[in-house]
């Protein structure tokens, strides 16, 4: 006990006079790079109740298709928050779906999927809202998408930023695709 408390008190000793002792050369001085000036912009206020943190795609897009020879007809895919991340309320989000030569579709929340209305899940139960470090499922219909067809869909919560999936139809497609 007595030889690891002064062996301490040596490393300590040593330790200080490294950081104390002046450096031999010009005048004792050391010397210290130049910092390159920066100009700071203003940081602009959030808005009253909107989240800094963003939705997150979890894990694959998959493009389903119950005749594959006419393409793809329903996308599924898992968003979820961050860590420690607020609430989301999912009731009002937005989906807006779009393919080249088509005009976006935009979806809303529902019950029931079809071309006009994406459903939120979670175990298979419609959920209204999102937590930190869970995971909702979204599934959607769509007009048959064909083969190499490429397809945007943007997330859009309210009060966070848009989560925006950019996916390409594979050349071959079958019942379940990972696009």
């Amino acid at each position: 006990m007595k030889t690891a408390c002064v062996s301490l008190l040596l490393v300590l000793c040593v330790v200080i006079m490294g950081c104390t002792m002046t450096p031999r050369g010009s005048e004792g001085t050391i010397p210290v790079p130049s910092v390159p000036s920066t100009t700071a912009s203003p940081v602009s206020a959030l808005p009253s109740g909107q989240f800094t943190e963003n939705i997150q795609l979890s894990g694959n897009v998959y493009g389903l298709s119950s005749d594959p020879l006419s393409g793809i007809d329903t996308f599924m895919f898992s968003i979820g928050l961050p860590a420690n991340a607020p609430v989301l309320d999912l009731t009002g989000m937005e989906i807006v779906y779009s393919a080249p030569g088509s005009t976006p579709v935009t979806l809303i929340r529902g019950t029931r999927e079809s071309t006009s209305i994406f459903t939120t899940t979670s175990g298979g139960n419609a959920v209204n809202e999102i937590h930190a470090d869970d995971e909702v499922d979204i599934s959607f219909r769509v007009k048959p998408v064909i083969a190499g067809t490429s397809v945007n869909i943007e997330v859009r919560p309210r009060g966070t930023a848009v989560l925006t999936i950019s996916r390409t139809v594979p050349a071959v497609i079958s019942s379940m695709n990972i696009l």
